[in-house]
Formats: structure tokens, sequence, C-alpha cells
């Protein structure tokens, strides 16, 4: 339904003249009690205007108040002010504010005057009430704030009235409407930021809010406009609507709320469920007001492995015993009709509970003089599996057919042993992605540290099972991946090391890393045999690998590159933990030139760059040029004296600090 269909629909039934007591329902609204931008007092330019409770009305659905307009007069009903024009957060978008001023219009005397004030920051205010054929006339500063005075009569606003229905928009029309009301939502807030003060601070706060409440149903309104069926938060639901509902109805209601822990979401339309949900409840307080007792309202939710269920209980009337009788189609005697003694066809609202949620997700238990009972069913949202889990899902896959029958023996050629060790380090490349998704309940580092004490032989199969089984996971699925990779990954390296001669293949083992091509790689590298261990830089430091090189970490290397080694522009950076002196400092930049050699002989070109990194801990004067890039050719050919030139002052203001944690 479009907005301007509904708006005709319920141009009759949902209008209401504002009493004294529904106003009182306003005041205890924080979504209808708007003071903040609102221009303080009626009285600006006509002292002789009293409020006209006449011309002031309420927009209601089944006891819900989604707006309503305020309006002041003179004593001869001729000169109408508009105070106040106000939309609940769950009403925008209906047209309700041009319903109301349009249905004022209609009402008020022929030849009156409409008048009212617009803050000036409202943009998309004014340029509503214009095309509403208001005039704007004279601005004036009221407490430091501008506000322009619009006017109009009843004859222009009828002439202006939009009385042509939308028969339909396109999709690209409904995300434009959206993205329009939406901006108009953010220019406000924005606004309202820009005017925050220590004397006003708690009132633009909740203005805040109940536009961000807004700004939320705009867009759960356009998502179901686009996709029936979508994810929705039932208890979100019933905190941000449900139980303010009850709490602003004329009755006075006792609330009992009580949920398990994490209930999922379920399927469904937002805008469907909440109009059910306040027919239902709507129902309960007509029930409870006719009993005349104090009311008690409880809302239980629970869950099982497929459904959230919804139990909500009143202790009105009750329903009688003939009126819950079912017929052929399953629906109870009472749906369509009224319950109560109210009007007819006020039934209408159970037809939208039973059309919404489903005959047969809702059971109804009801006591006649003690209650009633309702019991509705939601299927749960499925989590369809996302991108990113798919990827790992066929990754794995693609490395479970790859790697059977891939067992070497000493007279399988090299090119099948190279293609081997490429395909280990994929998985190992894919199990650091594994690693990672266990960032939301653990720390990665710790995760990737008990898989690395694994690979490198600390540990048996068992416990490294009995460790990953420990973990927190949304996907349970990801702990077997990551532990048959780890399985898979020691075997195919046990298998390697038992049959050809490692140090053959180094090269081939460092390079394969640069499959990464997206990721920051880590290395430690040991600068006297070449040996390393390398790493997703988000899963380790440095300092992890010391222990499995057995060398003094002052005796290693830190290292770090990213992307395809082949690719000479893309340097790879050296640095070291400790400088204590200037023979230190070129001590250690012969260990990089030792470093440097160590790769050019297992493949690294020597056309590649070479560049440098901060040292972690620098108590010296000077300290290595981390500005200077040169090429691993250049840097291993330099004397020792040519050395000298890759140093230069320590910054002051790190001399003797960690700058690094590792």
């Amino acid at each position: 339904m479009k907005h301007n269909e509904y708006m005709v629909s319920v141009s009759t039934n949902s209008i209401y003249p504002l009493t004294p007591e529904l106003e009182k329902r306003i005041l205890h609204n924080p979504l209808l009690n708007i003071d903040t931008f609102i221009i303080p007092s009626p009285y600006v330019k006509n002292p002789n205007l009293i409020k006209d409770y006449e011309h002031s009305f309420v927009f209601k659905e089944e006891g819900e108040l989604l707006g309503y307009i305020l309006v002041y007069s003179d004593r001869g009903k001729h000169d109408f002010l508009i105070y106040k024009v106000i939309t609940s957060p769950f009403g925008r978008g209906l047209g309700i504010g041009t319903l109301l001023i349009e249905y004022l219009a209609d009402m008020i005397p022929t030849g009156s005057t409409i008048n009212l004030y617009v803050w000036e920051k409202q943009q998309d205010t004014m340029e509503f009430f214009s095309s509403m054929g208001f005039q704007s006339k004279e601005s004036i500063v009221y407490r430091n704030l501008i506000y322009h005075y619009f006017t109009s009569t009843k004859g222009q606003v009828i002439k202006n009235r939009n009385i042509t229905k939308i028969k339909g928009l396109s999709a690209q029309e409904e995300i434009g409407n959206t993205r329009h009301d939406a901006r108009k939502v953010v220019r406000l807030m924005s606004s309202m930021v820009e005017k925050l003060a220590l004397e006003n601070c708690s009132r633009i706060i909740e203005d805040i809010n109940r536009e961000s409440t807004g700004l939320v149903n705009i867009l759960n309104s356009f998502r179901d406009s686009i996709e029936t069926i979508h994810e929705v938060d039932l208890k979100d639901l019933i905190v941000e609507r449900i139980i303010p509902f009850i709490e602003t109805s004329a009755n006075n209601c006792q609330i009992k709320f009580n949920m398990e822990p994490r209930i999922a979401s379920i399927k469904g339309s937002y805008v469907n469920i909440s109009r059910a949900l306040i027919n239902l409840i709507s129902n309960s307080i007509e029930a409870i007001k006719e009993k005349g007792e104090k009311g008690i309202v409880t809302l239980q939710l629970t869950q099982d492995d497929e459904n959230v269920y919804l139990l909500a209980e009143d202790n009105g009337t009750g329903i009688k015993p003939e009126l819950l009788k079912r017929d052929k189609h399953g629906y109870p005697a009472f749906v369509g009709k009224t319950t109560k003694k109210r009007k007819k066809g006020e039934g209408l609202g159970t037809v939208q509970i039973f059309s919404t949620i489903g005959i047969e997700n809702i059971l109804i238990c009801s006591v006649p003089g003690e209650g009633t009972s309702w019991r509705l069913r939601f299927k749960k949202k499925q989590k369809e599996k996302e991108k990113w889990f798919l990827s790992l899902e066929r990754r794995f896959y693609e490395f479970k057919d790859l790697h059977e029958g891939k067992r070497l023996t000493e007279k399988t050629p090299d090119n099948v042993v190279i293609s081997i060790i490429w395909l280990m380090r994929k998985m190992e490349i894919f199990l650091f992605d594994l690693i990672m998704q266990f960032s939301k309940y653990h720390n990665m580092r710790d995760v990737y540290r008990a898989t690395l004490v694994y690979l490198q032989g600390y540990e048996s199969e068992e416990k490294l099972k009995e460790t990953i089984d420990d973990y927190r996971s949304d996907n349970p699925v990801i702990k077997e991946w990551m532990y048959n990779i780890s399985l898979e990954i020691r075997k195919l390296m046990n298998n390697l090391e038992n049959t050809v001669n490692i140090n053959d293949y180094k090269g081939e083992f460092f390079k394969s890393y640069g499959q990464a091509t997206e990721n920051i790689m880590i290395f430690t590298l040991d600068p006297e045999n070449g040996n390393f261990l390398v790493t997703d830089r988000k899963l380790a430091e440095h300092f992890d690998f010391v222990y499995y090189l057995q060398k003094e970490r002052d005796d290693l290397l830190r290292g770090e590159f990213i992307g395809d080694m082949k690719n000479r522009d893309n340097p790879i950076l050296f640095g070291v933990w400790n400088i204590s002196s200037d023979d230190d400092l070129i001590g250690k930049l012969k260990q990089i030139r030792e470093g440097a050699k160590r790769l050019v002989e297992i493949g690294i070109e020597p056309e590649k760059k070479l560049a440098f990194y901060q040292t972690t801990y620098c108590d010296n004067a000077n300290d290595i040029n981390t500005d200077m890039t040169t090429t691993f050719g250049e840097f291993i050919n330099l004397s020792d004296d040519d050395l000298h030139n890759f140093k230069r002052e320590s910054d002051d203001e790190l001399q003797g600090f960690l700058v690094h944690r590792d």
C-alpha cells in the first residue's frame, strides 16, 4: 500500500479529537512529546490565542498514537496557529502530517488563516509546507534560534491537496524516496548536534534518539517494500515499540517482560509484525479497561531449535468459549468481529493478526473474567551462508580433493616436489584465514600460537583436537576444517622432511608465501643458516618464532613483505630488535647483509628492493636509516665501511623507548 492510498483509506477512522486525557498520554510518550526545536511560545505573534481542542487532532490506530496536531486559535475562530504537528517514528512516511493538516483545513471556517513557525534548520519541513500552499513571511529570532513564519488560508490548503493516488512505484523510485527521507533525518540530527549544549543536552539527546528510531523505521519500511520476508529482531521490536505503547496507554498497566538469552531473529515483515502485535496488545488493554481492575500484561520470549515463541497474557475480561471455536478454515469465531464493547468493524485488527502470523502459529487460551493468553510461533531466520563462508567452504573441499594422493618418494621429480610445497603453503594461508574467524570470541594470536605448537611438532594430534574443540565459534564446522587442514599440513611437511633435502627447496618454501597477495606477512630469519618462519601479520609477532628457531633473539632478524616475490618493486623489509652502541649498529647491519645474502641464495632476485624496519629498542645516538631503500644485489655487495651510509641519528623522542611491541 502506497502512502496516499493509505492516507485516504484511514482518513475517517484514524483521526480523533485531541482531548486532555490524550494530551497526558502524549506528554508521557518521548516519541511524541517534542519541544526542543518548536518555538517556545505560541503567543509570539498573537498573545490572545488559546489552546483549541476542537481543532486539534490525533492520528490513532488500534489505540497507538502515531501523530497529532496541536492548534491554538483566536476567540473568533478565524486565525489558527499550528503549534505542533508531530509524527511518531513508527508513522513516518505514511502521510500522517499531511492528512492532519488537510483535515484541519476541512474543519475550520471558510476564510480562516493557518499559520506556523518552522526552525530554519528544518529545510525539508519548510519545503513541505510550501508545497501545501503556505507562504514564508518574516523571520524572528527567539532564544538564539531563527524561526520562519509561514501562513496560508483554508482555501489555499484545500486547493493544493494532492488527491492523486500513487498507483505504484518502481524499485528505483522506492529507493529514491527512502534516500530522501533518510537524508532528511540525518540532516535534522546533524543540526541538533550543532545545538548541543550543557543546558539542553538531555533533551537534545532524547530528540536524537527519537530521530534515530525514525531512521531505522524508514529503512525497515523500505526493506519491507522490496523484500516481503526478511530478518526481524523481535526483542528490539517489543522493547522499542510494544512496551512504550503499553506505558503510554490510557490504562495504568503493569508490564512484565521476560526472555531467554540470545533470542534469535525471526523471518517476517517488520511493519506487518509490529502492527499485528500492536493490534493484539490493544485488544488486551481494552479488555483490561472493561474489567476495571489494575491491568497486568505479561510478555515472554522463548525459543527452540527452529522457532521463537512469544507469549502475551493479560488479566482482562477474557473471551467467551463460543468465540474461541474455530471454523472449517481454522479461524476462531471472533476473528473479524469485535469481542469488546466497541464500534462495529473494530475487529478487523484480529484479521490482520491472523493473516500476518498464520492460523497454524497462533494458540489462544482464555477464561472469561480472568484473562487471555496468546502464544505466537515465529520461524527463526536461518542464516544463509555468507560469501566469506562459502569461499572458505569452497577452498576446504578444493584442498581435500587436491592433496589426496600427494605423497612423495625419493624418485619424485623436482617439479612435483615444488608443486606440493606450493600446495602445502596454500593450505597454510587458508589455515591463517580460518584462525581469523575465531576473533569474535578469542584472541587470534593465542589461537595461532596453539596451532603453531602442533605444526612445529611439539604437540600431539589429540592435544590439538582438544584445544580446538574448546574454541567458541558461530560456525562449528570451521573448527573441523581447522583441525583437518592442520593435520594435512603437518603430514605433508613430515613427508617432505623424510623424503627430500629441505635445504634444496628452501627458496620455494619462502617464495610460496607470496601466494597471499593481499596479506602482510612477517618472518623471523636466522642470518647464519637461512632458516625462517612466516605467518600473517595479524596472527603473531616476530618474537613468537624465536623459540622454534633455537637462537637468541638478537641473533635473528625481523622481516616483512607483501605480495608476489617476483614483483621487484614490493620491498622486503629487514629490522632488528635492539641497538645499544655504534659498534652494535654496524654489527646489526652486517647481520642484515648476511640475511639478505641467504635470501638471494635461495632465489630472491638481486634486483628486488630492500627496505628497513624501525628498531624496536634503540639505546644509542644512531639507528638504522629507515628512510633509505636499496636492492638486495647492492646491499649484499657493500663493504663494512659502506654500511655506515645506512645509519642516521636516532629520533630523540624515541631513543631508549619501545616503538614496537616486538
